[in-house]
């Protein structure tokens, strides 16, 4: 799993759907947008979705965050290459997306423990989008279900 940081909070997903990282990469504001859209991303010839992971998991968005990174994800197609694709793979789609994080934090081992996501309304996250908490050190480690977050038919929007 990779650990990275937003707005103070840490995250953490499954290395299989990451594609790529890119390091502060210029995003070009679309203004008729849904909210969890930060705008677009010209990657080598393709257009990638940006999105605000906050927005996107049933916080409020910020406006317009500073971001060091855009964690990109894989497509529907490139997961299916993957000896062992994730169970959800279906939800990826074709269309190159990623989330703008303020920076990128360790690699934890595979079997590191993962609790149970504490209750929504305690939270304020959207229960579809988080797996889990990984308690580590003196802080928790938000789990993120990677596959309902790049849903465009998720209950948080649609793209």
């Amino acid at each position: 799993m990779l650990v990275f940081e937003s707005r103070g909070r840490r995250y953490a997903c499954d290395l299989l759907w990451i594609r790529e990282i890119l390091r502060q990469p210029p995003v070009h504001v679309v203004d008729s947008a849904p909210p969890e859209v930060r705008g677009l991303i010209h990657l080598r010839g393709q257009i990638l979705t940006a999105l605000d992971l906050e927005a996107r998991i049933g916080r409020p968005p910020v406006g317009d965050a500073p971001s060091s990174r855009c964690v990109v994800f894989k497509t529907a197609t490139e997961l299916l290459r993957l000896a062992k694709p994730p169970a959800d793979v279906h939800l990826a789609g074709e269309d190159l997306i990623g989330i703008l994080v303020d920076g990128i934090g360790d690699l934890l081992p595979v079997g590191t423990e993962i609790l149970p996501p504490p209750p929504e309304a305690l939270s304020g996250l959207d229960p579809v989008c988080t797996s889990g908490v990984i308690p580590l050190s003196q802080d928790l480690v938000t789990v993120l279900n990677i596959g309902p977050l790049l849903a465009t038919n998720s209950n948080n929007s649609s793209l």
